[in-house]
């Protein structure tokens, strides 16, 4: 079996400080704002906490460099392999993330069911470091929150939902990112990126999969990644409309059954999505669709090196007129 090496653009002396962390829940409780930073950021979040927790498991042989390694299975980010643009005698898989696919990379972890191909194997997101349930002492529906990256996350305003829920005497928070862990207080979590109906079929189910987890009701809209691990209406509320998402939390404040139901089909599907089973889905793909890809790029180096020069060549290419396209636009 190769060896997988987590490449983090970061120089060597803060790459060995991450790197050595061994509880990343503790983090988030000695260092809040260090942790924040780590899990905002897309490239620590796919590779330097996917080396971590797979390296605490001690399944695989991985590794954690800021640059790439011969002989060996590299995951990279996707920005992190637009800036570094590769080589053809390393084997690269990408981690896209929320990202375009870079068509030179041998292989692709997608986080949403429908990018997921031949080329490019699904593996869920993992769940939110050190989260913290809901105070099971609170009572009612007071507090509506959302946990996040606002810009292109949240649909409308935060000043809008705020507006959306006052005259009901609920409160809309909005966590900071250092307190994106701690839904203590929270009592509905939303996570509406829109309300046009667009699947958003690049972003993963991981603000569901926090709820659950935090034993917290969950609001989302139309988003793909919702419906491929959830039911709407059981584990979590599909909205279209603000006025939907009004109506949904105004009945779960009026109806306490209604609530403790939904709560309890969450922490059932909650034991699918913990991190153990993510971190099994990491292993079973890397020792299965990925080595596969690997030992065939190895037996054909001289046609793989020829193939990776046209592929990169198109792939930047493509890149370079999207670019374009949204200077223009």
């Amino acid at each position: 079996m190769p060896r997988f090496n987590f490449v983090v653009g970061r120089d060597a002396d803060t790459l060995s400080r991450l790197a050595s962390i061994q509880d990343l829940a503790g983090l988030v409780d000695a260092d809040p704002a260090e942790a924040a930073a780590i899990f905002a950021d897309g490239e620590l979040v796919w590779c330097l906490q996917t080396y971590i927790l797979l390296a605490n498991r001690g399944a695989l042989s991985v590794s954690c460099t800021n640059a790439l390694d011969d002989g060996c299975v590299n995951i990279v980010h996707s920005d992190r392999l637009l800036n570094i643009r590769g080589r053809p005698s390393a084997f690269v898989v990408c981690a896209r993330a929320d990202y375009p696919k870079r068509h030179w990379a041998q292989h692709h972890i997608v986080q949403n069911r429908t990018q997921a191909g031949p080329a490019a194997s699904y593996i869920p997101h993992w769940v939110q470091p050190g989260l913290r349930k809901r105070d099971p002492r609170r009572r009612g529906v007071l507090r509506v929150g959302y946990a996040g990256q606002i810009s292109r996350n949240l649909a409308g305003g935060v000043a809008e939902w705020e507006a959306l829920f006052r005259p009901h005497g609920i409160e809309f928070v909005l966590l900071p990112k250092e307190a994106w862990h701690d839904l203590r207080a929270i009592d509905v979590l939303v996570g509406v990126r829109s309300f046009d109906g667009r699947p958003h079929d690049t972003k993963p189910p991981s603000k569901l999969f926090n709820a659950w987890h935090a034993e917290i009701p969950f609001i989302g809209g139309a988003d793909s990644a919702f419906r491929q691990v959830g039911m709407p209406g059981r584990d979590y509320i599909a909205v279209r409309t603000k006025q939907e998402a009004l109506d949904a939390v105004l009945m779960l404040r009026d109806d306490p059954a209604r609530y403790r139901d939904m709560v309890e089909s969450g922490k059932r599907r909650a034991r699918t999505y913990c991190n153990a089973r993510i971190a099994e889905t990491w292993e079973r793909v890397l020792t299965e669709d990925v080595a596969r890809r690997y030992w065939r790029w190895c037996r054909a180096a001289g046609r793989e090196r020829a193939l990776f020069h046209a592929m990169q060549s198109f792939g930047l290419g493509l890149h370079g007129a999207k670019q374009i396209v949204k200077r223009l636009a």
